[in-house]
């Protein structure tokens, strides 16, 4: 599943996301067609704002990604995919589109546990999903536990995450003290960080093309979120103005 996909290049899929928000699992069901290099990505909400529309492309638009909230205001916006309103009530950015993003985060537990990552692994009893035959594979960390973590010089909040691979939204849930993304941080600053980025996945991997066609994460506290990917077409070829706000198919 690693290698097969770093070898996707483009992508297309209905995608459903279920992510704990405050206590409460959130549903949010997109269109999404997306390119890795350069990265472009637009993506068509069905529920629960259905129509709303986004257009990202790498080094376009002040790199702003482009909303349509179809609905108040009424009028296309400029939002940076990093910022606060376009993250509200999102586990992750814009920007982490398709399987790169959990693909980095599992191999960097690989990486770090070694040896060890042999008796976190399960292979359970194979299943169909959407028909399609699936392995599902079981992550399980022991090691999972909540730590003290001192900022050190020039550390910004989203340079810990990345660097530990770690949710950034579960860190900003656990610390009153952080409230937004790019929370400033002071230089000795204690804050409470999961050592890791869960202790439990599930992970259906389709058999014929070797991609995770549903991710399930856990915490502590149970389900943390679920991505379900439905439709999916590996490499399909787009035309350039499918990734443009003038393409006769959207509403920017």
């Amino acid at each position: 599943m690693f290698s097969r996909t770093k070898e996707i290049r483009s992508l297309s899929f209905r995608m459903t996301k279920k992510e704990r928000i405050e206590g409460e699992i959130l549903l949010q069901t997109s269109t999404v067609k997306l390119t890795l290099d350069p990265l472009r990505i637009y993506s068509r909400q069905l529920f629960p704002k259905e129509g709303l529309e986004i257009l990202y492309c790498n080094n376009e638009h002040g790199n702003k990604a482009l909303v349509n909230p179809n609905g108040f205001p009424w009028f296309t916006l400029k939002l940076d995919p990093m910022g606060s309103t376009m993250r509200n009530n999102q586990h992750h950015t814009l920007l982490n589109s398709g399987y790169d993003h959990v693909v980095s985060i599992l191999e960097f537990l690989f990486d770090k546990y070694g040896d060890e990552t042999k008796s976190m692994i399960n292979s359970l009893p194979d299943v169909t999903w959407q028909d399609i035959p699936c392995y599902a594979v079981e992550f399980n960390n022991p090691n999972f536990k909540y730590i003290n973590y001192q900022v050190q010089p020039g550390e910004t909040f989203l340079d810990i995450c990345n660097r530990l691979k770690i949710s950034e939204h579960m860190v900003m849930e656990i610390n009153s003290t952080i409230d937004d993304f790019d929370e400033s941080l002071k230089t000795g600053e204690v804050i409470t960080i999961p050592n890791d980025y869960s202790p439990r996945m599930l992970i259906y991997i389709d058999k014929t093309r070797q991609i995770p066609l549903l991710m399930k994460v856990y915490d502590d506290k149970g389900v943390y979120e679920i991505y379900e990917y439905y439709d999916v077409i590996v490499d399909p070829t787009f035309r350039d103005e499918e990734f443009t706000e003038d393409y006769g198919e959207y509403d920017f």
